[in-house]
C-alpha cells in the first residue's frame, strides 16, 4: 500500500490495475476492486491501516471491465458496503446485458480472456448514478461522467483533495499519460471529449486505473497530453 496524501491510498492488490481507498472518519470509500479473486487480498492490506471490513461503507465501480469490477460482488458479501457505478454501465455490471461487441481480432481476443479468464460473479444490486447523483457519506465527491472507454465510464473529484479519479479514461505508461486506446475503448472519439471534460476541471492529483498516480500539476499535464493530440 502506498499512501498519496493524508486520506488517500493506493491499494497494490490490484497488480496491474489501481484500487483507491478514501479513508474518513466516517467510513472508507474504495474506487475500483480489481480482478476477480482480489477481496481478501485487499482486506488485508486495510487491515494493516487499522481498517476492518465493517469501515469500509462505500465501493464505487469506475466502469464494468472485469479489471475494476472484478471483485465487487465477493466485497460487497464481506463487508455490506453500499456499491456504486453510472447508470451507463449499471446492466453490465449486475450481468443483466452483455459488453459491447468487439469490432476487431484484438478487442475478440480480450473479450475471450474476460470471458474465460476474469468472468466475475456479478453482484445482487447496485445504486446507478449520474452526473448530478451523491454518494451517501461522500456527498463531497463530485460525479463526472467520461464516457467513451465504456458507455458508463465516470470520474470521481475529490474536491478536498484536489484529486481526481479517472478510471481508464487516461492512463499513465511509463510517466508519460495517453489517452483512449483504439482497442479497449467503446467509442473514442467520446472518449477524447471526456479527456477534454477532465482537463477543463481544477485539480492538482491525477489518481488513474492503471499506471502511477501524477502527484502535482496533473490538470496542466491532461492538457498538454490534449495539445499533444489536437486534430490537424
Amino acid at each position: 500500500m502506498k499512501q498519496i496524501n493524508q486520506s488517500i491510498y493506493l491499494l497494490e492488490s490490484g497488480k496491474f490495475v489501481n484500487i483507491y481507498a478514501i479513508v474518513r472518519d466516517n467510513g472508507v470509500l474504495l474506487i475500483d476492486t480489481g480482478t476477480p479473486g482480489k477481496a481478501d487480498n485487499i482486506l488485508k492490506e486495510l487491515d494493516g491501516i487499522n481498517v476492518k471490513p465493517a469501515d469500509v461503507k462505500v465501493i464505487v465501480i469506475t466502469h464494468a471491465h472485469p479489471d475494476h469490477a472484478g471483485s465487487c460482488a465477493v466485497l460487497i458479501d464481506k463487508t455490506h458496503a453500499k456499491l456504486y457505478i453510472h447508470k451507463d454501465d449499471f446492466d453490465v455490471l449486475l450481468g443483466k446485458a452483455p459488453p459491447p461487441e468487439p469490432r476487431d481480432f484484438l478487442e475478440k481476443i480480450v473479450a475471450f480472456m474476460a470471458e474465460h479468464f476474469f468472468k466475475y460473479p456479478p453482484p445482487k444490486d447496485a445504486i446507478p448514478l449520474e452526473e448530478d447523483s451523491t454518494i451517501q457519506g461522500f456527498e463531497d465527491l463530485k460525479i463526472i461522467p467520461t464516457p467513451g472507454h465504456t458507455p458508463g465510464s465516470m470520474s470521481i473529484l475529490d474536491v478536498k483533495d484536489s484529486t481526481l479519479f479517472c478510471g481508464d479514461a487516461i492512463n499513465n505508461r511509463a510517466g508519460k499519460l495517453i489517452g483512449p486506446h483504439k482497442h479497449f475503448t467503446f467509442n473514442r472519439e467520446q472518449a477524447w471529449r471526456s479527456v477534454a471534460k477532465i482537463g477543463a476541471i481544477n485539480f492538482n492529483t491525477l489518481c488513474l486505473g492503471h499506471g502511477p498516480w501524477i502527484a502535482e500539476s496533473a490538470q496542466e499535464k491532461v492538457q498538454d497530453l490534449l495539445v499533444a493530440n489536437k486534430p490537424d
